[in-house]
């Protein structure tokens, strides 16, 4: 505790030189014109998309951790995310304010921030935990008058609802969009009064992380539609907006966690489809978008977890030579991903895409029909007013190994909508056309996205 009260004396004294300085400097970022320095002031956090990446493993073939992270800003930009969540970098105590040397240098992290900012990316940090309340806002101010967007609580212990509570005050200070996001209670039920923040509105942070998706076990529909309604709880409560996650931290990965070393990519489409057609926002733990596998036991942590280099080429006037066999253990290949059409990586692109543009997904009523005997889950969201130019959004995920056939004809009459047919959106499989109520084919671990017509 007395190394760490030490950090955070310098971390003050830093703090008090930057405002003595320039009276604008602990109001603003660190450099005029960033994204959230008050000149836009658009609420970017209410349809974010985050990605959360670990500094220490993305590319640490790069120099530094944070160097790697600011050479893929480009193939983070291209995915279509917001924000980059950075898990906690933690501070080097024998030199105050320095960061751990394996994470890079300071300058690593400005040069990061503001080559985020260019590509419209805001910079975002885990915060540690056990920073003493008494020391919370020279720690919080430090990173905020370097460019950092906002916060995430890690924890639901009494504690953490207080750090929140005072990073909101500290945040408000500054102009721009300066978030919170916060935990949900795993262990709490599913009811409105209850799945939300337990702090006054003022207080409460504008993001709250629910990973009750990364612990649905096995990959069935009740539990992922306990999932859903979850996030669909936080919304209804209006203090928060949801933010979804599938994959993270404190989970294995989900392609070696539901994978079956036949159809890991297929099922990892599905679980895509799932986080991004609810009313929540969605968290992206990096990799999980190229079907990154667990780190084995014996892993160093630094070990990357992402091959970014295409293979090279082959001699000239040869032809190509296949793709390498999948190797459900190997780090996947981003370059390969991305040459791929009908990728893991190009499906989540889509589906990030549809995020952004279809506001129903977003808004639309959350109804569903039961096909839990066949292992399909089926979700509809119905927008506020139907019309041809807003139709009824359907859909349909596969979660067995085995083709299923639907007829859905009589519980759309019942649900007192109107349709015959289901016009295709995006669809993971290579079906063509157009899908009929009365009677359809998914094929394995198919998912599926059409709007309902006549």
């Amino acid at each position: 505790m007395t190394t760490y009260t030490s950090t955070l004396r310098h971390l003050f004294t830093a703090s008090l030189l930057c405002a003595v300085l320039s009276p604008a400097c602990a109001q603003t970022l660190a450099r005029p014109g960033w994204e959230g320095s008050g000149i836009n002031t658009d609420a970017w956090w209410k349809y974010p998309v985050v990605y959360e990446v670990n500094p220490a493993n993305f590319d640490p073939t790069s120099g530094s951790g944070l160097h790697g992270v600011a050479q893929h800003l480009d193939y983070i930009q291209s995915l279509g995310v917001d924000a980059l969540l950075l898990t906690h970098i933690p501070l080097d105590s024998s030199q105050p304010p320095v960061i751990a040397p394996a994470y890079g240098t300071l300058d690593d992290l400005d040069d990061l921030i503001h080559e985020a900012s260019r590509r419209n990316v805001r910079v975002l940090l885990d915060l540690n935990p056990d920073v003493p309340a008494a020391t919370l806002a020279n720690e919080a101010r430090f990173w905020l008058n370097r460019g950092i967007a906002g916060f995430h609580v890690v924890g639901t212990t009494p504690e953490a609802h207080a750090q929140a509570g005072a990073l909101r005050k500290i945040a408000s200070t500054y102009l721009g969009q300066r978030i919170l996001i916060g935990d949900v209670d795993p262990t709490l039920s599913t009811s409105p009064q209850q799945r939300t923040y337990k702090a006054p509105d003022p207080q409460a942070p504008q993001l709250l992380l629910d990973a009750s998706l990364g612990a649905v076990t096995p990959l069935t529909p009740p539990p992922i539609r306990t999932a859903i309604e979850s996030t669909e709880s936080i919304q209804l409560a209006g203090h928060s907006i949801a933010l979804l996650a599938s994959d993270g931290p404190s989970f294995p990965r989900s392609i070696t966690r539901y994978g079956d070393g036949q159809h890991n990519r297929e099922i990892a489409k599905v679980l895509a489809t799932v986080l991004f057609t609810t009313r929540a926002q969605a968290l992206l733990y990096y990799g999980q978008e190229l079907g990154v596998p667990a780190a084995a036991a014996d892993s160093p942590p630094s070990a990357p977890v992402i091959t970014w280099e295409a293979p090279p080429p082959p001699p000239k006037n040869q032809p190509a030579p296949p793709p390498p066999p999948y190797d459900p253990n190997a780090p996947p290949n981003a370059a390969l991903e991305e040459a791929d059409p009908n990728s893991l990586l190009n499906w989540y692109r889509k589906l990030i895409d549809l995020h952004h543009s279809n506001a129903i997904i977003n808004s639309g009523e959350y109804m569903t029909i039961n096909r839990d005997d066949q292992n399909v889950l089926i979700t509809i969201r119905k927008p506020k007013v139907v019309s041809p130019t807003n139709p009824v959004l359907v859909i349909l995920c596969n979660l067995s190994g085995q083709p299923q056939h639907l007829s859905l004809k009589t519980d759309i009459t019942k649900l007192h909508l109107r349709g015959s047919f289901l016009r295709t959106v995006i669809r993971s499989d290579t079906g063509m056309g157009t899908m009929h109520l009365e009677s359809m084919t998914l094929a394995p671990y198919a998912s599926y996205i059409g709007e309902l017509r006549f």
